[in-house]
């Protein structure tokens, strides 16, 4: 047992004040976990931990850690420096991050193929109506789509963080198209436009030297959003009826813009996370974002993740060939159940290596992994420190149950920072 009136008095408040923090955050996670349901908040979906199976609560050792669990920021000048963590000299050192995603873009793209073959083996019958009428193979064809929705995404964003803070800034505008077969004519329609604008500050700190680490953050964000909107194929093969549509997808977005400039609208909410480092190659992690958050007048369901990382210190290399070696479990999005999610859904697996392939060059990346039962896949790294590029791919549940139909995506992103 622990007996405090042996420790110095700066170290017993230390561990009051840990205590004190760490009961805090249960009662919250706790309260929330009764009492909060309601729509999926704004997260940020940042390649490096997607390319891993978004294993990663418990690995949030850069820049990421903000959207993840922002006690990884304390990590930051801490993994890797040989005199103020010896026992983690082994693991690269990173004090500073500060990075731009110039531009992402997120496309299914098995469906993406699937549709330009429709458009193909059919682009002759939307000249008139005459030839949608006679080809008899249109509808059969087209029912593979049925009121399907095919998810597209345009990422950007940046961030800035070192020890102890980071700040943020991103967008994630998201549309999903559909195909309806129709009992008299087929017709396109998007299911939603969303188009998610957030603003993040965050900080962190440390008990016990440096083992438990605590970080609390604040966003800001923006959500704007268009309904369900569908048009009847044959009103695209004249002029006139082309005309009418772009009028009314004018007004639409009109419409939007003016909304999107209601401060408020604008959701503000918090995330907390904590890390314990239990030997230097094991460290367990939870977080939870958006706590408290009402978005559009609606609440926010928190996103509660749990999980550990096993990072191997003889694998890892802090030298002229750096090298960095991640393996990791989590329990992602406790609260949500939307789509009949069940239990071994929110299991996420995954492993990581990132290696200096010519020194101060070029560093390189190759991660795998399982999210949610659908694997995942990815390559990134940085070019002079300067230049920095990533690969991913992923699914998402697209079905009404888990496990029903897959959505993958492929995204590739280029930035720039130090």
């Amino acid at each position: 047992m622990l007996n405090a009136n042996r420790l110095p008095n700066s170290h017993t408040a230390g561990i009051m004040s840990a205590v004190r923090t760490s009961l805090s955050l249960s009662a919250v996670i706790g309260v929330v976990a009764v009492t909060a349901w309601g729509a999926s908040g704004p997260i940020h979906r940042t390649l490096r931990p997607l390319a891993m199976g978004n294993a990663w609560v418990a690995v949030a050792d850069d820049r990421d850690a903000m959207h993840y669990n922002p006690a990884g920021l304390n990590l930051m000048g801490r993994l890797g420096n040989k005199e103020l963590r010896p026992e983690l000299a082994r693991y690269p050192l990173d004090k500073f991050d500060m990075h731009m995603d110039f531009l992402g873009t997120a496309i299914p793209v098995s469906d993406a193929l699937d549709i330009m073959k429709f458009y193909q083996d059919h682009q002759t019958s939307f000249k008139d109506m005459t030839a949608l009428q006679n080809d008899s193979s249109l509808v059969s064809d087209l029912s593979q789509f049925d009121r399907r929705p095919i998810k597209v995404a345009v990422l950007h964003g940046g961030e800035l963080a070192f020890h102890n803070f980071g700040m943020a800034y991103w967008a994630d505008a998201q549309m999903a198209p559909y195909a309806d077969v129709g009992v008299l004519l087929p017709q396109a329609g998007v299911e939603f436009i969303q188009l998610d604008m957030v603003g993040q500050i965050a900080a962190a700190t440390s008990y016990f030297d440096d083992r438990l680490s605590v970080g609390l953050g604040y966003r800001m964000a923006k959500r704007s959003e268009m309904g369900n909107f569908s048009v009847a194929i044959t009103d695209l093969s004249s002029a006139s009826g082309r005309k009418n549509v772009q009028a009314q997808i004018q007004d639409s977005v009109d419409q939007k813009l003016k909304e999107f400039s209601d401060l408020g609208s604008i959701g503000h909410g918090m995330d907390a996370g904590v890390l314990w480092q239990q030997t230097p190659s094991i460290r367990f992690g939870a977080a939870i974002q958006n706590l408290f958050m009402v978005l559009n007048h609606e609440t926010v369901t928190p996103d509660f993740t749990m999980g550990l990382a096993f990072s191997p210190m003889l694998l890892e290399g802090n030298g002229k060939w750096k090298r960095k070696i991640n393996f990791a479990l989590d329990y992602q999005d406790a609260f949500n159940n939307d789509r009949n999610y069940k239990p071994l859904s929110k299991i996420d697996v995954g492993a990581e290596w990132e290696q200096t392939l010519i020194p101060w060059i070029l560093k390189g990346r190759l991660s795998m992994g399982l999210k949610g039962g659908y694997p995942t896949a990815g390559l990134g790294g940085d070019l002079f420190t300067i230049f920095h590029y990533e690969f991913a791919t992923w699914a998402e549940e697209a079905g009404y149950y888990t496990g029903q139909l897959e959505d993958r995506y492929y995204v590739m992103n280029f930035g720039v920072g130090i």
